[in-house]
């Protein structure tokens, strides 16, 4: 039986391609958007933390629409992209260290990293679990000997999360020292017992532009659609006229999480701290998206943003509106609400005692801010991860039919038998 080791997030300087396939292996198999935004929210370890909380918090949202219900969210926009999906964000909020795992060697290895997941995607394909179905498209080209696997959406206006277990789906594994990490379903979802060696899928997700991710498997770039991360992201949009732009890590969004990896450090860790601390200032950090030597830089979209959420708060808990306030820049209720734009009289200014005011209700959510921060501090990391991913290793235990995996860190893998034959089982579970 395949045992669950944990510990703390990897460290090495370089990952074996044994290691690699073990990280990857949970995700590897999900459409190519999906996945490439999985891949950039993983750098983002504290922000996937809180958007996994908030998910759990409104069960009812997913698609589109939960993606621009948290619009107004500090986290990086490839994070709350994921709130699109709430079984993504529910397996990563149950593991941190696998997230930073993933994360660190998504930035420390790209190339390593996407060569697994074409790796692992052949090895479904001959094992017979990964195939076009009424959920998605798969689609296979060989170049010059390399053989490029690519995952779309069946329709493109609804995404099925596939869900699989990794010591199954890919037949026999090659690295027996490095069992696949397997975190599945909670207990008492249809997943936890229904998939033996197929791919299942939830129910169909209406998500269209958060969907704005992407890969170039050939040149080992992952590339953002403008137009449809435009569409979903109105207050944090790219002004640049190309259709597409190549992702770059922005290390300001990284929060309190530090990097593993003593290269991947010294290129960002100076502006993660600044970022961190513009965070718990109640700032907004831009967003960098761009190509390696010539990202776009995108400043804050209001230099009063933080004031803004300040007598939203005040107006919120007092029932009372700040004069000035009203219809200049209402919440994603307001916003929602049909009619809204436009209306209401405004004064020129707030009068002083209610300027004061939002100023001091500012400062209560600065420091609301700065307990959240604290409270992920250890995301990812240390003793406080490892009692998380044992928790969570309990309620996996609970579940019937489950054998979890996780990292083996000692020694180098081996490579072990052939491939091993393999079904389908479509069910329905959490999206």
């Amino acid at each position: 039986m395949l045992m669950a080791t944990h510990g703390p997030a990897m460290a090495q300087s370089k990952l074996s391609n044994a290691q690699l396939d073990q990280l990857t292996a949970p995700v590897a198999l999900y459409p190519d958007a999906l996945l490439s935004q999985v891949l950039m929210a993983a750098t983002y370890p504290a922000d996937v933390a809180a958007a996994a909380q908030w998910s759990k918090a409104n069960p009812s949202l997913s698609g589109d629409a939960a993606t621009k219900a948290v619009a107004r969210q500090t986290w990086d926009p490839s994070v709350q992209s994921l709130a699109a999906f709430p079984s993504v964000l529910d397996m990563m909020g149950r593991q941190p260290q696998w997230v930073q795992s993933v994360g660190d060697a998504f930035l420390a290895q790209p190339n390593d990293v996407m060569d697994s997941v074409q790796r692992l995607r052949v090895q479904a394909q001959n094992a017979g679990t990964l195939k076009t179905t009424e959920q998605q498209k798969v689609v296979t080209q060989t170049t010059g000997g390399t053989t490029i696997v690519q995952i779309e959406p069946a329709n493109p206006q609804v995404v099925y999360v596939p869900t699989y277990n990794p010591t199954t789906v890919y037949g026999t594994w090659a690295y027996p020292a490095y069992p696949p990490a397997y975190y599945p379903p909670p207990p008492g979802s249809v997943f936890a017992t229904a998939l033996v060696t197929g791919i299942g899928f939830g129910l169909g997700v209406a998500a269209v532009d958060a969907m704005w991710g992407g890969f170039n498997w050939n040149n080992h770039d992952v590339n953002i659609n403008v137009n449809r991360y435009n569409n979903i992201n109105v207050n944090q949009r790219l002004d640049v006229n190309r259709a597409n732009v190549n992702w770059q890590h922005n290390p300001a969004n990284r929060g309190n999480v530090p990097y593993n990896n003593a290269a991947v450090r010294g290129r960002y860790d100076q502006q993660r701290q600044s970022g961190l601390a513009s965070r718990q200032q109640g700032m907004q950090p831009g967003q960098r998206v761009g190509a390696a030597g010539g990202g776009v830089q995108r400043q804050p979209s209001q230099r009063d943003q933080a004031r803004e959420r300040a007598a939203q708060s005040f107006e919120g808990r007092t029932g009372q509106s700040i004069p000035g306030h009203a219809g200049h820049a209402g919440g994603a209720a307001e916003r929602s609400r049909p009619g809204a734009a436009g209306g209401g009289v405004q004064n020129p200014r707030p009068a002083g005692a209610e300027l004061q005011r939002a100023d001091q209700a500012q400062a209560r959510d600065r420091a609301r801010n700065a307990n959240r921060d604290s409270a992920l501090r250890d995301a990812g990391n240390g003793d406080r991860v490892r009692q998380q991913t044992q928790h969570a290793a309990t309620l996996q235990r609970e579940a019937p039919h489950v054998r979890p995996a996780g990292f083996h860190q000692n020694g180098g893998g081996r490579q072990g038998g052939g491939l091993g034959g393999g079904g389908e089982h479509f069910g329905h579970g959490r999206r």
